[in-house]
């Protein structure tokens, strides 16, 4: 069987090789990744991935055609692989988001056998909070972040995974696009299941699930948009993937508006904390290849003397202290 993920990557560095370890774990065993502009080697750590045959790294067309928003050129392009027809099964997952399987063995294989009928899942995110953790540093994400937001939250964004069979006109990033005419015969299903209504799943504008269509029984995706403090200042300079027009990414308000609606520290979960011994023993394994062990390590320093570069301006300066007081404000 065949699981491909299709995941867009810049500046994301310190976080590969966890991310890249825990999803072949889970059953992901094809994995396109598509880097554009980076700084902090993450291009060079997946092309070190790619020799080891972990991944494919590919340079994001975006950055030939010169179109800043990579995210769309890319989902625009990679529905031109033939390869993905190939595929058993298809997502989308960006590198802060972690598939959690609740089902049999906690792996994939366990949620397509519990779902043998369904042609498409999905799956709703859950945003997990920084936890109070401040500095970039070494450690497993899924074992840091442990507090999210309720689970009865009216609306969550949605991923998924598909069989990309002939009714499937266009994989998109949150949701496949299926031709009106095929919809009906689609068994499309939540995270636990329950089928999702045509009106819903049928719009070109899905990408999220209101009560009662949530689902979270079989299998969900943990959300880690802000990680630390010191990282959020530097993901914020990094930029966004799918800018608009005078969109304000820097803008304080805006950044500060991301991080109060991303920095949910509300209810302790622990669910990926049973995943973190066979997590961490993959890492350090992998990290025993003396190549990407340095470009891991050099990839971390980039990140801390990134955070200390811009802390000396005052626009990110005044942001990390608003963020630090939304934090202690809201959590102690």
């Amino acid at each position: 069987m065949r699981v491909t993920s299709i995941t867009p990557m810049k500046n994301e560095g310190p976080y590969i090789v966890e991310w890249v370890a825990y999803h072949r774990m889970l059953g992901i065993n094809d994995m396109l990744v598509f880097t554009n502009d980076c700084d902090d080697g993450t291009d060079q750590i997946l092309e070190r991935l790619d020799e080891m045959g972990l991944v494919r790294h590919i340079p994001n067309p975006s950055i030939l055609h010169q179109n800043v928003r990579h995210h769309i050129h890319l989902v625009r392009y990679i529905n031109h692989f033939p390869r993905l027809r190939r595929s058993d099964w298809v997502t989308h997952l960006d590198a802060d988001e972690f598939v959690r399987v609740k089902t049999g063995g906690r792996r994939l294989k366990d949620l397509f056998e519990a779902l043998p009928d369904a042609h498409i899942i999905s799956l709703s995110l859950h945003s997990f909070g920084s936890c109070g953790e401040n500095e970039i540093s070494t450690g497993l994400q899924i074992e840091k972040f442990i507090k999210r937001q309720p689970l009865n939250s009216p609306q969550m964004p949605v991923k998924y995974f598909a069989r990309p069979n002939n009714h499937i006109l266009r994989l998109n990033n949150n949701a496949p696009v299926i031709s009106k005419d095929h919809l009906a015969k689609v068994n499309w299903v939540n995270g636990s299941g329950k089928p999702i209504p045509e009106e819903i799943c049928g719009s070109s504008k899905f990408k999220n699930l209101q009560r009662p269509h949530n689902g979270v029984a079989l299998a969900d995706i943990a959300h880690f948009a802000v990680r630390t403090a010191q990282g959020f200042i530097v993901q914020r300079d990094r930029g966004s993937a799918n800018p608009l027009p005078n969109s304000g990414y820097d803008n304080l308000a805006k950044a500060l508006k991301y991080w109060r609606k991303f920095n949910k520290n509300d209810d302790v979960d622990i669910f990926l904390v049973d995943e973190v011994p066979k997590t961490q023993s993959f890492v350090e394994e992998l990290l025993l290849d003396p190549e990407l062990r340095s470009l891991h390590h050099a990839s971390l320093e980039w990140h801390k003397n990134r955070f200390e570069n811009l802390v000396s301006q005052p626009k990110f300066k005044d942001l990390y202290k608003a963020i630090i007081d939304d934090h202690t404000e809201k959590y102690g």
